[in-house]
């Protein structure tokens, strides 16, 4: 990033003689608020040729190679990533899966490196351990200790649907296995978001808002950890299997047909036969229902109108896709959005407690706090309180005060 001298005005209490400062762009963005201790907000180092300032022939070079340096990196990351489809198939599992979005960030920093050191080992790390020990809970759920259960759900959806189980009237409705029509390729894709969307969240929370994607993550975990820990606890049924099992009416499971369809039949086995992929009884609740209520409550205070839409039209096309497709009943997908639910709001009131003491400590330890930027309408300038003594006000131009060229 190219360094840019900016021109400071300010006066000081005492002779009131104007004082000029010299500089760098990562000075506004470290102390103006908002800007987080997160990947966000560490500055780079500066670009080689660029000089001090940033400014002539070196900073326009120098922006010339970053700018091509990234679309390189981009053009190989697309490459690379479809080969791997190609010839590997869809990166389902989440260790495979975490590895892309790593590089993706990779490659996103490539134009401060610091900031990668710092943010991926700070903040994807522990992500990464975490995930992996519920990822052994997720294979202690598929060697159940128990029996698995079925019955409470059947006989709540059956009484919902009046004697039939939502499943069996839309399947006998809408789905014909030789011939799939338009919308059980949408349930298909619908069904699939689910291993990918939560991830590619954080990913742009982590790069774009570091703050929310310290508050996204706890969330995200606490939810995955208490209902791994149900399905070690309440191994359950779907309602394909319970089918299978004579229980209840013919179903059939969507999802892996329409991957037969498509033509990638190994993904479609990775549904079937008890892969290592695929915990059969881990219904109870359904995170597939429970993610999208979560990623729901967490944007719903900050989206426009338009955004609410979208994020509660992923809620039920989940819901409507998880009982038509066979994966779930009704009953595992309200008890993955009381999972959600409860999570959001205890785990809201959870980090705000924390970011209070957080904040009491710095006050106790006499940490300055920086309040935030005002734009002033007459000049043009947005206004930096400053907290060193005897200085009210840093005025610096707003085109300089957001992100550097």
């Amino acid at each position: 990033m190219g360094h840019h001298v900016l021109q400071l005005s300010h006066r000081c209490d005492q002779g009131r003689r104007p004082v000029t400062l010299h500089a760098t762009e990562e000075l506004v963005s470290t102390t103006t608020p908002g800007a987080v201790d997160g990947p966000a907000s560490d500055p780079g180092p500066p670009e080689e040729g660029t000089g001090a300032t940033g400014t002539g022939s070196g900073g326009r070079v120098a922006a010339f190679y970053r700018r091509r340096r990234s679309a390189v990196a981009w053009t190989v990351y697309i490459i690379a990533l479809a080969v791997y489809i190609v010839v590997e198939g869809i990166p389902y599992a989440t260790d495979i899966l975490l590895v892309w979005v790593t590089a993706a960030l990779f490659v996103a920093c490539l134009s401060d490196m610091s900031r990668w050191r710092r943010g991926f080992i700070r903040d994807w790390l522990p992500l990464y351990a975490v995930l992996a020990v519920y990822a052994l809970l997720r294979g202690f759920a598929g060697h159940p200790w128990f029996a698995p259960h079925w019955s409470p759900q059947l006989r709540f959806d059956e009484w919902l649907g009046l004697g039939v189980a939502p499943t069996v009237r839309l399947q006998q409705a809408f789905f014909d296995a030789e011939h799939p029509h338009v919308w059980d390729y949408a349930a298909w894709l619908t069904y699939m978001s689910h291993f990918f969307v939560s991830y590619i969240i954080a990913a742009v929370l982590w790069f774009r808002d570091h703050d929310r994607f310290r508050r996204f993550v706890p969330l995200f975990v606490g939810l995955t950890a208490i209902g791994y820990l149900t399905y070690v606890l309440y191994p359950a049924m779907p309602p394909w299997m319970v089918s299978a099992n004579g229980s209840m009416a013919p179903t059939a499971r969507i999802i892996p047909i329409i991957w037969d369809h498509v033509g990638v039949h190994q993904a479609a086995a990775l549904f079937e036969g008890n892969a290592a992929f695929d915990n059969d009884v881990a219904a109870v609740p359904s995170l597939h229902a429970a993610y999208p209520m979560l990623i729901c409550l967490f944007f719903w205070g900050r989206a426009k109108p338009w955004l609410r839409v979208l994020l509660v039209a992923y809620v039920v096309a989940m819901a409507t896709t998880l009982v038509y497709t066979g994966e779930h009943f009704i009953f595992d997908i309200v008890l993955g959005w009381t999972y959600a639910i409860v999570t959001f709001v205890v785990g809201s009131k959870l980090l705000d407690r924390l970011a209070a003491r957080k904040a009491r400590r710095r006050a106790a330890a006499g940490t300055p706090t920086t309040p935030d930027p005002v734009e002033d309408a007459s000049d043009g300038l947005t206004t930096v309180p400053s907290t060193a003594p005897g200085h009210d006000r840093r005025p610096v131009p707003a085109a300089a005060s957001g992100a550097g060229t």
